[in-house]
């Protein structure tokens, strides 16, 4: 369960990420510089050393969203989702993203909906994959949100869509204070489709922040609940990026 927030902006781009888990789950560790292959990158982890969203030095931005609306894999997987981004983030370009993708054993995975983002192209590709083969959808580089949820996908979406539609009226829609405040909201209450999502057995778990500009990447990881922001001081971490 996850809402992915992205703003083009006059050098690069923002990127907000709401993390919905089940409360039982262990925490995750925060945005660290990490090598993969040949490149730094940078991005929160996993015990278990996966992770939902990260960046690379050449500047290619990787977000993965499970998509529980397509039936789930009836076996053991081959290995878990959240070990893909590291694995891409090792590579400098989006065509050998796309074939290191085709590669994996994507009829042994549970769906999922991949996204990457390149500043230099100014594209956003989504891979959508359900078991029966991989699909390739190319988004303009304007602003854009897509959801998942386990609870009921089809009525998050509907919903946290109408909510993002309502919020890109307002006076500084597309800034980062508007980003980090529509990833709190409980607009109109704090529920199960609500963006800062909230249920007795789930909820929000963390918000990632990502700002990328021609020479860096910030990222910003807020763990808890984004309508708890205010009580601690997000974790920050920075990442040059290549020329």
């Amino acid at each position: 369960m996850c809402t992915l927030s992205f703003v083009a902006t006059g050098q690069g781009f923002l990127l907000a990420m709401n993390r919905d888990e089940q409360r039982t789950r262990a925490h995750a560790l925060p945005p660290t510089i990490q090598r993969c292959g040949d490149l730094s990158a940078l991005y929160p982890s996993e015990q278990g050393g996966g992770t939902w969203l990260g960046i690379n030095e050449a500047g290619l931005c990787v977000a993965l969203i499970n998509w529980y609306s397509r039936p789930q894999y009836p076996g053991t997987p081959a290995f878990s989702r959240g070990t893909i981004i590291p694995r891409l983030l090792a590579l400098a370009t989006r065509e050998e993203m796309d074939r290191s993708l085709l590669s994996l054993p994507l009829n042994r995975l549970n769906p999922f909906r991949l996204f990457v983002i390149g500043k230099e192209s100014e594209g956003i590709a989504e891979y959508r994959t359900d078991n029966s083969g991989i699909e390739r959808v190319d988004h303009p580089w304007v602003p854009n949100h897509w959801f998942s949820s386990g609870h009921d996908e089809a009525s998050a979406t509907a919903f946290r869509g109408s909510v993002c539609r309502k919020a890109a009226t307002e006076r500084d829609a597309g800034s980062l204070p508007w980003l980090k405040r529509l990833h709190a909201t409980h607009d109109p209450e704090a529920g199960s489709v609500s963006i800062c999502m909230h249920r007795e057995d789930a909820v929000t778990v963390s918000m990632t922040l990502l700002e990328v500009s021609n020479s860096e990447a910030v990222m910003s990881y807020h763990d808890g609940e984004p309508c708890q922001s205010s009580a601690g001081v997000p974790h920050l971490n920075r990442l040059s990026i290549l020329a």
